[in-house]
């Protein structure tokens, strides 16, 4: 057959139904032959589709529903990369990038001669970032107590520390232990291998001196890991959970200045969250040291003298206060019993921790400005400036001392049986008259006293009753009696007899060895308010009017110099340069022995320093305080210049 002759096809086309279609087989024919337009005409007569109807309502809530999702996928990319941009930009470096703080190093703590009372030395400090900590509840245990094996810490103790741990920040890395021992370090350093915990090596406080001069742990105080509520304070001024924070004394008050500011290594991490490089560094600012007013051997003189005459008498409690009365800084200031505070420098053992708050002697705390204790007669000096001022006396005024008064069916006693006879001012302050002052403060008779609120009103004059406003923490008022309260707390009236004793510096009133300091600082400069100051760069200048006139605080001055001459101070006559003082025997409880007290000041013409001392149940001022006043203001004559 000649291949190129044209053939009939064997195919064709039906007519089905009313319809026309095309057989199936047209298109295997269409694949194989050239068809001609005429050939198909008559198949075109209606359309070659199948469909069903599509209402226009339907049309216009699916187009909606397409633009309601258009514009929430919208709305969301804008909320994700406009609104939240920020927040998962972090998300996205965190994890890419470690943020590994640099603490800075502390500020230095020195006496007013340069004497380093507190320094830094380094320490193995274990952290623990909890962001990174495996999400399986039994591979995150495991690995803590693995942990806790290496550093010689429980389980409980760990997860104790991550349930107070602050959720500010989830990347923020807490301190699990301060301060472990080299072997323990090595330890962990062997086990460590995970991104939620890591070694470091940090800094913990030391204070060379208070194991040989505890005394300097009451007025330095000590640093501690900061805690939830110290961190919820002062989280915008930069501080982290792992940070140290002053507690108490010195490294309270000047935290700001002593911390310095924080550095940062910024690394880049793999997929296990573990330091890859180093991408960049900032550079801490170590804290800025700190320089006392204290004069260290001083303090140290100070101390001993005090314990020494504590121990030779068998007392336990005792205060020193030495200042200069010219601008308030503090030279010494002694409380007893003390303790070391490096105790407390990286982790305190909880035995030694409980045994110090058991101590009945409390020696925490700082009794020379958070101790109270009736003043005996070193008030004084207060109540003749006040009946002095007030014009209830003169200098010439004389009263007979004969051993006591007689109100009713009380008698009111002198220290002296059949009394001194007739004495003024300046004699009853060098022999501590009680009767005199029985006379100027609640009157006798014809003779007409200060009364109780001229009285309290004088006593509050010379700061008794409020905080002097040392910079340390933690001090107390004391207390200043009065009708009112009396009347309001004990439900009684005011007597003549709570006037008498208040006088004397017995009764309700209460004050601390550093008000008796600066009082008897304020009648040596010439009755200018001074404020008390530990750190050596406060400013404290004495007020340019004095509280008292100036004529009058001479008269003061001289019953004070006529105190060591020939009264009742005078085992300080021989010293070898003019002191000037007040003794003081206060009578605190029935079964107790007394309260011993001296407060001088020297050199008497020009003054530049001022003390307190006092020896709890040390009996009489003139046995067992002037001693130790003595043993300072030796060393202080001495080397002073």
């Amino acid at each position: 057959m000649d291949p190129f002759s044209k053939q009939e096809s064997p195919f064709r086309l039906t007519q089905v139904g009313t319809g026309q279609r095309i057989d199936k087989r047209k298109s295997d024919l269409m694949s194989h032959e050239v068809l001609f337009e005429d050939d198909f005409a008559h198949v075109q007569e209606r359309p070659l589709f199948l469909g069903v109807t599509f209402s226009r309502s339907r049309f216009i809530i699916a187009l909606f529903l397409i633009v309601l999702l258009v514009f929430s996928l919208l709305g969301r990319a804008y909320w994700m990369q406009i609104v939240k941009h920020n927040d998962y930009q972090v998300q996205a470096e965190n994890n890419r990038l470690r943020h590994v703080p640099i603490a800075a190093q502390r500020g230095i703590i020195e006496d007013r001669n340069g004497t380093v009372l507190a320094e830094n030395v380094p320490s193995f400090d274990v952290q623990i970032t909890p962001q990174f900590l495996p999400s399986n509840p039994n591979e995150r245990t495991a690995l803590l107590a693995n942990v806790g094996r290496a550093i010689s810490m429980s389980l409980d103790d760990i997860q104790s520390i991550l349930e107070r741990a602050s959720s500010t920040d989830p990347f923020e890395s807490l301190t699990l232990k301060r301060d472990i021992p080299y072997v323990n370090a090595v330890s962990f350093r062997l086990l460590e291998d995970h991104a939620a915990i890591r070694l470091v090596i940090g800094q913990k406080r030391h204070y060379p001196y208070a194991a040989s001069v505890p005394s300097l742990s009451h007025v330095l105080g000590y640093v501690g890991a900061i805690s939830a509520l110290e961190l919820e304070r002062v989280r915008d001024q930069g501080y982290i959970q792992t940070d140290l924070f002053g507690k108490t004394g010195v490294e309270y008050s000047y935290e700001k200045r002593l911390r310095g500011v924080f550095g940062e290594d910024l690394y880049e991490v793999d997929a296990l969250n573990r330091p890859t490089h180093l991408v960049s560094q900032k550079k801490p600012i170590d804290g800025a040291e700190v320089r006392l007013s204290l004069d260290f051997g001083l303090q140290q003189v100070a101390e001993k003298a005090l314990r020494e005459e504590m121990e030779k008498n068998k007392l336990q409690r005792g205060s020193v206060v030495a200042l200069d009365p010219r601008d308030g800084s503090i030279l010494a200031i002694v409380s007893w019993p003390a303790y070391d505070n490096n105790a407390f420098s990286g982790s305190v053992s909880s035995t030694y921790y409980a045994s110090l708050l058991a101590n009945q002697e409390r020696p925490l705390l700082p009794r020379a400005w958070a101790g109270v204790f009736p003043s005996g007669s070193t008030i004084k000096p207060v109540v003749a400036a006040a009946a002095l001022s007030e014009g209830v006396i003169t200098k010439q005024t004389s009263i007979d001392s004969t051993g006591g008064i007689r109100v009713g069916s009380t008698f009111f006693p002198d220290w002296k049986a059949g009394g001194h006879g007739a004495t003024n001012v300046r004699r009853a302050l060098a022999w501590s008259v009680n009767t005199f002052f029985y006379y100027v403060g609640g009157g006798f008779q014809s003779f007409t006293g200060l009364g109780i609120d001229r009285l309290t009103s004088w006593m509050r004059r010379f700061g008794l009753g409020a905080r002097t406003g040392i910079d340390v923490p933690g001090e107390v008022t004391g207390f200043v009696p009065s009708a009112e309260w009396k009347a309001r707390v004990k439900g009684e009236r005011w007597y003549i007899g709570d006037t008498y004793n208040l006088s004397i510096g017995q009764g309700d009133l209460l004050v601390t060895p550093l008000q008796v300091a600066v009082y008897t600082a304020e009648v040596a400069n010439g009755g200018h308010v001074i404020v008390p100051h530990i750190g050596q760069d406060v400013v404290s200048t004495p007020t340019t009017t004095p509280i008292i006139d100036p004529a009058i605080d001479r008269v003061i001055q001289d019953g004070m110099r006529d105190t060591v001459v020939y009264g009742s101070g005078r085992a300080l006559a021989g010293i070898g340069f003019e002191v000037s003082g007040k003794t003081g025997t206060a009578q605190w409880r029935t079964d107790k022995a007394n309260h011993a007290w001296f407060t001088a000041f020297a050199p008497t013409a020009k003054p530049e320093i001022a003390l307190a001392v006092l020896l709890e149940e040390g009996e009489e001022g003139s046995k067992t305080a002037i001693p130790v006043a003595k043993s300072i203001l030796e060393y202080w004559y001495k080397h002073k210049k």
